[in-house]
């Protein structure tokens, strides 16, 4: 008879391991988490730009700070035969996180499209995020923004001009310090 029961129940020890165990596995995950950083550490005097068509290798490119578009391009042609286009766009420095499309006509390359790459592609290369290089699908990325928060703040810097820093967002309805202040770490200097 004990052994029927016994076999029907586990034993209180063993019910009683699993639960410190999973109290164990849960907390120590946890505190994990919480201490992570929302960008990690990069070497300096590098910066990540995005580069879409043409000959192009298309991809992400991480390059020394200050070269401008056309040193990279000269780097990333399949065929080094090709001609820049007179763009003035050609000589500008490259910041982190741009994303250029371009196009070839006539044996020249072209800038279609320069533009930011996503907000959540910019956060997983440790770039940080500028309250004037966003769009409402960037907004979206952030906790806490939903599809109408993101309407309104991209009212906002339509209506009144570029924001220029996160703590100018206080200026939108329904954004106070405490938001500003859970988002400054997807930001950095900004």
């Amino acid at each position: 008879m004990l052994t029927k029961s016994f076999s029907q129940a586990p034993p209180a020890f063993t019910v009683l391991a699993m639960l410190v165990f999973l109290y164990v596995l849960l907390n120590g995950e946890a505190s994990i988490k919480e201490d992570l950083p929302a960008f990690l550490p990069v070497e300096q005097g590098f910066v990540h730009v995005e580069l879409k068509g043409g000959d192009l290798v298309s991809g992400v490119y991480q390059i020394y700070d200050g070269l401008p578009l056309s040193a990279v391009i000269k780097l990333t042609t399949v065929s080094q035969a090709e001609f820049l286009s007179d763009d003035s766009d050609w000589s500008q420095p490259l910041h982190g996180g741009e994303s250029f499309q371009i196009v070839k006509k006539d044996r020249k390359i072209e800038i279609i499209q320069r533009g930011w790459m996503p907000a959540s592609h910019r956060v997983a290369m440790s770039i940080p995020l500028h309250p004037d290089r966003m769009n409402i699908n960037d907004w979206t990325f952030l906790p806490g923004i939903g599809a109408a928060l993101a309407d309104r703040i991209e009212n906002d810097r339509q209506k009144n001009g570029d924001f220029g820093s996160l703590d100018a967002l206080i200026r939108v309805k329904g954004i106070g310090k405490k938001r500003i202040s859970n988002w400054s770490e997807f930001f950095g200097d900004a």
